[in-house]
């Protein structure tokens, strides 16, 4: 025959390891999620940036008027 209090402590383990079990999972769920979220944060900010660089590379901007040059003497060069 058995004890009736090793019934009663292989329940209360049984649920300790069930409760344990299941905090571990959220854990690791919380863990994966929120590493699946800081990556596609990183994708959208990285394409979000590189769509507004190339932007500002290829627009137009106005063109600058000419500058008005000084007369003077022109510089010669004594190396020929």
């Amino acid at each position: 025959m058995t004890e009736m209090g090793s019934s009663t402590f292989q329940i209360a383990l049984a649920v300790i390891f069930v409760i344990v079990t299941a905090y571990a999972g959220g854990r690791v769920h919380q863990w994966y999620r929120h590493t699946f979220e800081r990556d596609l944060a990183y994708r959208e900010g990285y394409n979000q940036a590189s769509r507004t660089l190339f932007h500002l590379a290829v627009r137009n901007l106005p063109a600058k008027p000419e500058r008005a040059t000084v007369p003077g003497p022109v510089p010669t060069s004594d190396r020929f």
